[in-house]
């Protein structure tokens, strides 16, 4: 790959600007801060670098990769991998989310039919072993959640420190 220049500001501006948030976010746009900001412009960075390495490489058949990593993957720069593992880590952020969510309603309907004095005790205690092996499950979806959480909060401090230097102009060999 011959030119390796980082997502201009003004790039990743229209980006975010094309956006179309979720209902719940005030003034149609998240805060710069917020996690949801940070993804979708880890995700313009990664979409960028794809764009310039289809610009480059007209003669490379993307359909013959297709298994394992994209070829793009190896010409991006510090701060394009550090937005990877981002969007990655929010992705599993989000996956334990949503298994903790299903599994607290599961739980809270196995805990009602243990509790369901108008059935016998042989159905109490199957549905009490059903929810005690519930309780389980969702504690190991919540250690998996906090090792998501830290490995989201590394990249994204990666991510914003690499992006920061780019910004400031600064160079390696000042």
């Amino acid at each position: 790959m011959t030119s390796k220049a980082p997502a201009t500001p003004d790039y990743l501006a229209r980006r975010l600007a094309r956006i179309r948030w979720p209902t719940g976010v005030p003034a149609g746009a998240p805060s710069p801060r917020s996690r949801l900001h940070l993804v979708a412009t880890c995700r313009a960075e990664l979409e960028w670098a794809t764009e310039r390495w289809r610009a480059e490489a007209r003669d490379v058949d993307e359909w013959a990769c297709r298994f394992g990593p994209h070829p793009s993957e190896a010409g991006r720069l510090p701060h394009e991998t550090a937005a990877a593992a981002l969007v990655n880590a929010h992705l599993h952020v989000d996956v334990e989310n949503a298994r903790l969510r299903d599994l607290g309603l599961t739980l809270r309907a196995q805990r009602e039919a243990a509790l369901d004095h108008t059935q016998d005790a042989a159905y109490r205690a199957c549905w009490a072993e059903q929810a005690e092996a519930s309780l389980g499950e969702y504690r190991r979806h919540r250690l998996r959640r906090q090792l998501a959480w830290r490995c989201f909060r590394a990249a994204a401090d990666r991510y914003q420190r690499l992006r920061a230097f780019l910004e400031s102009g600064d160079s390696l060999a000042a």
